[in-house]
This record gives C-alpha cells, structure tokens and sequence, in this order.
C-alpha cells in the first residue's frame, strides 16, 4: 500500500474510453475492476455508441456504484474530445489510460503506484504490454522492443517506448487544456510529451502488465490515415517546446517520412514510397536505411 505524506491513499483513475465495443467492454471494465488496489475508480467514456455498448457501460456503474463512473455522450465527439470528456472525470492523484478494447493484467495498478511512491519528479510510467489477434491470426507478440527511463521528453518525440495502454501519470502534470483537440487521433502522444516536459522523470515496471488487442476496427489499423496527425503534432511539440528541436528534426525523418514510405512500401505504392525516402534522405543524407528502401522502390 502506498502512501501520501498525509497518510491518505494515493488514489488511482483508470481512464476507459470506448465508442462500438459491445463484445469487448465489459472484458476491459472487468479487468480494471479486478486489479489488487484498493483506491481505485474506473471511468468509461462512451462516445455515443450505436450497438449497445453505452447500456453495458450504464450496467456496470449501476452494479458498482462508486467504483464505475459512466460518461455516456448524447453524440459522437471522436476520439480526442472523448478522451477529455473522461479525463475531466477523472478524480485520482494518478491516471492510467486504456481503451475500451485492452485488457490490464494482476498487479499492473499497484507495481504502477509502487514506482512513483515518494519520488515526485517520477510522472509518467510504462510497461512492457503484449499485442493479441482477436481472429487468431497471428500468435501474440510485445509491443514494443524496448522500454526506456529518462529525464525530459525529448526521447519521448524521437522514439515512444510505451504504448497507451501501458501509461499511467501524475494527474498534477496533466496541461490544463487536457488532450490537444486539434489531434483527432495521436493527441496521447503530445499528451505524454506535456505530462514530462524537460524536467520529469519517465520509466517502466517490469513485466507484461496488459493486452492490447487487434481487430478490424482499430483505429491504427491504417497507419497512412493519422500522417496529418503525426505531421501537426511534431509541429506543435517544436512550436511549445524549443529545446526539443533537434528530436522533432529526428522524428519528421524517421518516424515521419521514413515510417510512412515504409508504410506505402508495405501495401505496394512504390512511388509514394520513393518521395518519402528521397525526404528523409534530404533530411539525412547518410541515413542508409532510407537508401535502401528507396532502393526497393525500383525492384
């Protein structure tokens, strides 16, 4: 159990938002609802459902009334405003963020608490989380190859070592205007920049502590649909925060034109392909990797 300086609880929000996910909510709540922390408040945001996942959201709040807070929208804001009609629920000293189709695994709450107890320069925390195929198409893999600690966020813009169902943050760091409503899709990532900014400590507990899942309705299914997205919010994180300038030149050429030429190679638009390389290539003449795919492009 751990402890604030006044010996009350710290206490913790799980942040849920869900918009057509009747087959997989409840799996989502229950998970939330099973971890070993006593603190603890489940808050689902419901993006106007139209296939009955809203009644099954309004069901657990009335089974478990101060522990499930349901936020049911009367329209359909997407999923930014969503996220912030949550995250202004949101009562904890700490919030971790998960969707409405994740799965949290035993003792991801507490081994999260445990990290930031006592150090408060410690304000966001990740973990390792597998990736499972809802038809059963692929066996389950990690998320990502490698977790990362460090201060300041600059590393956070070059290279995101968590994914969004792995973090929990210090709800004192969050920015006043919450999620970034001018990012339809990847606000999380400026959030986790905003939540560290120079001065915070990020880092990891070990262990696979969650499950993300995919099916055909993810909305990273199409990496090409959020190049926009990404492109404004490496913008906004170079207008907001100057020092990190030389990680927002990294993440344009590798996560930007790099990524997405990967991305147009993988699905057979060679030309396409070629421009982002030959961009990154501009940006980085001895970036071997872009040479070669644009290589590729001619094969």
């Amino acid at each position: 159990m751990v402890t604030k300086g006044s010996g009350a609880l710290t206490k913790v929000s799980v942040h849920i938002i869900t918009y057509n996910q009747k087959d997989f909510i409840g799996e989502a709540i229950d998970s939330a609802l099973a971890q070993d922390y006593p603190d603890l408040e489940v808050v689902v945001a419901d993006d106007a459902s139209t296939d009955g996942t809203a009644d099954i959201v309004a069901d657990y709040a009335r089974r478990h009334p101060g522990n499930v807070v349901a936020l049911l929208n009367p329209s359909n804001l997407g999923i930014t405003a969503n996220s912030n009609v949550g995250l202004w629920a949101c009562s904890g000293d700490l919030i971790a963020f998960m969707g409405g189709d994740d799965v949290l695994l035993p003792g991801k709450i507490s081994a999260q608490v445990a990290w930031f107890a006592g150090r408060p320069r410690r304000v966001l925390c990740g973990h390792q989380v597998e990736v499972f195929y809802e038809d059963r198409s692929r066996p389950p893999h990690p998320l990502v190859r490698c977790l990362r600690s460090g201060t300041g966020a600059a590393m956070l813009v070059r290279h995101l070592p968590f994914g969004a169902t792995s973090v929990m943050v210090r709800a004192d760091r969050v920015p006043a205007h919450g999620f970034a409503e001018q990012l339809p899709v990847v606000s999380d990532q400026l959030m986790w920049v905003e939540v560290v900014r120079e001065d915070g400590e990020y880092g990891y507990v070990d262990g696979t502590l969650a499950r993300y899942r995919r099916h055909d309705a993810n909305v990273t299914n199409n990496p090409l649909d959020n190049i926009r997205d990404i492109d404004r919010y490496l913008q906004i994180v170079g207008e907001r925060f100057p020092s990190f300038a030389p990680a927002v030149r990294f993440a344009v050429t590798r996560r930007l034109h790099y990524g997405v030429g990967v991305a147009l190679l993988n699905v057979g638009r060679k030309a396409e392909a070629r421009r982002e390389f030959a961009a990154a290539i501009r940006r980085e003449p001895l970036f071997v990797k872009a040479w070669a795919r644009a290589l590729q492009t001619f094969l």
